[in-house]
């Protein structure tokens, strides 16, 4: 059945499947992201904002947030590989593969390749300031969620958000991103068009906020099982001020198809997003960065029909 936006919100973030925004195995380089450094770690507090139309013509908006992290020894893993570049724009893919011997600890990514499964970290009690709630979440089998739901208004647009790690195997950090205003596309019936072939690129648009953040467009593909990677993610990470971005006609006829999916089976279905964030990063050791995102974010179903 369909998945509830707070549960879509979790998995997106966290799950074994992809991410939206998450700088997790399948999200792609982060926003912002220094290349010569991987990612230990992402801590994510999020305003999410989802439309569902269930059939009656009426849609409905849900609403909801969420302060979540997870951290990885020796950086995140990577299930995807980068198969085109343009611009702002990304193109990973990953192909489903055959391992002799087996991968028994892993993912096999290509042929005979096993890339191990990330080895969680704790980073000790995170405590964020500046939220409209006290937030302090220790972690749980290497996650960090709240125990209480939060509240859907989750920081005000000028607020200054302070995350605070205690250090634990992951060491003591401090990072501080401000709030940002609700992100509104030129999409709000929660469905984005791409036709096959697309024809030109296609435009994705927004409202600009003119507070100096950055938006992140994430377009998800479908995946061969629950947990799996998702078979590609397109990305583009631009200036708010931009108020659109273009997604790359190469790109577009190379995803695989995609539907705005109501009901689920066997497979995850993931939904597509596109995030108003600020962020801040702080290195850890000589290669690895954490990071916090403090965003606003809408997610919505594609629908790219392909013969």
């Amino acid at each position: 059945m369909r998945t509830l936006p707070t549960l879509l919100f979790l998995f997106t973030v966290v799950g074994c499947g992809g991410d939206d925004d998450a700088a997790g195995p399948d999200a792609g380089d982060a926003p912002d992201a220094d290349p010569g450094r991987a990612h230990a770690g992402s801590i994510r507090v999020i305003e999410q904002r989802s439309v569902y139309d269930d059939g009656g013509g009426t849609p409905t908006t849900y609403r909801s947030s969420a302060t979540q992290a997870s951290f990885h020894v020796g950086g995140a893993p990577r299930f995807h590989r980068e198969a085109m570049r343009d611009g702002a724009c990304v193109l990973h893919t990953y192909t489903p593969s055959s391992c002799t011997p087996a991968c028994t600890d892993g993912l096999c990514v290509d042929t005979d390749v096993c890339e191990p499964w990330g080895t969680l970290a704790s980073a000790g009690r995170l405590t964020v300031a500046g939220l409209t709630v006290a937030v302090a979440i220790d972690p749980a089998s290497g996650y960090y969620y709240p125990q209480a739901q939060l509240p859907e208004d989750l920081f005000a647009d000028d607020a200054t958000v302070t995350a605070t790690l205690a250090g634990d195997e992951i060491g003591a950090a401090t990072l501080t991103a401000g709030g940002v205003r609700p992100i509104v596309t030129a999409f709000e019936a929660g469905e984005l068009d791409v036709p096959y072939p697309a024809g030109g690129d296609v435009a994705v648009r927004w409202t600009p906020a003119g507070d100096g953040s950055r938006v992140k467009v994430t377009i998800n593909a479908n995946n061969q099982g629950h947990g799996m990677p998702y078979l590609a993610i397109l990305t583009c990470d631009v200036a708010d001020a931009d108020g659109e971005v273009q997604l790359p006609e190469a790109m577009l006829d190379a995803f695989p198809a995609t539907e705005a999916w109501t009901i689920c089976a066997g497979t995850d279905c993931p939904r597509s997003t596109i995030t108003r964030y600020q962020r801040d990063a702080v290195p850890v050791g000589d290669d690895l960065e954490l990071e916090l995102i403090v965003g606003s974010t809408f997610d919505f179903g594609v629908n790219h029909p392909r013969p």
